[in-house]
């Protein structure tokens, strides 16, 4: 009993009959087809912007156009990516040496679980 793999290379092996050679429905030989029916737009775009933080980053997360950074142990930045010139700065006033681990910003924008 032959592998698939043996029957692949035995049906390259062979040579193309007439009915095979004439294939006039315009699918290739190789099986792939090429479905795009527009123009595919980028899903990101970049730019560049000037920022230098005031401490260091711990974490970042953006969704809906929402930019949230954790900088160093008790601040946030919250930034709407549509009024870049103005952030929000916010402090956690938190008492012990502990930093923000992990972020999640809910798809909307709106809430951010630290």
């Amino acid at each position: 009993m032959a592998s698939i793999v043996d029957e692949y290379e035995d049906s390259l092996s062979r040579p193309l009959t007439q009915s095979q050679g004439r294939r006039s429905s315009g699918v290739p030989l190789s099986g792939f087809v090429n479905a795009r029916l527009e123009k595919e737009t980028p899903i990101f775009n970049k730019q560049r912007i000037d920022f230098t933080p005031p401490e260091s980053i711990n974490s970042l997360i953006v969704c809906k156009n929402q930019l949230c950074m954790s900088l160093g142990r008790d601040s946030l930045l919250r930034t709407d990516l549509v009024k870049a010139d103005q952030p929000n700065h916010v402090e956690l006033g938190r008492k012990d040496d502990a930093k923000v681990y992990k972020m999640f910003l809910d798809p909307t924008g709106s809430h951010l679980l630290i």
